[in-house]
């Protein structure tokens, strides 16, 4: 379970990832959703920016790194 994950420090919360995304693409998150790529859990987050544009953000949640970033321009 992710919260027992998140508990052992093995991945960061969601809270902690939902910081790092907002401050890299604000906007207002519209849904989460969590994956399993190549073994590692990615967070996918929706985010509706400023200019009512749907804006895609996948997070490593391990280390919290934001791999990619689509829709933004």
């Amino acid at each position: 379970m992710l919260r027992d994950r998140v508990r052992r420090g093995e991945i960061k919360s969601l809270a902690d990832l939902r910081d790092t995304v907002m401050t890299k693409v604000p906007g207002e998150i519209v849904s989460t959703s969590v994956d399993q790529e190549n073994g590692a859990t990615v967070y996918d987050f929706r985010i509706l920016n400023s200019a009512n544009r749907l804006v895609e953000v996948e997070v490593d949640a391990a280390s919290g790194v934001i791999l990619e970033i689509e829709n933004d321009e």
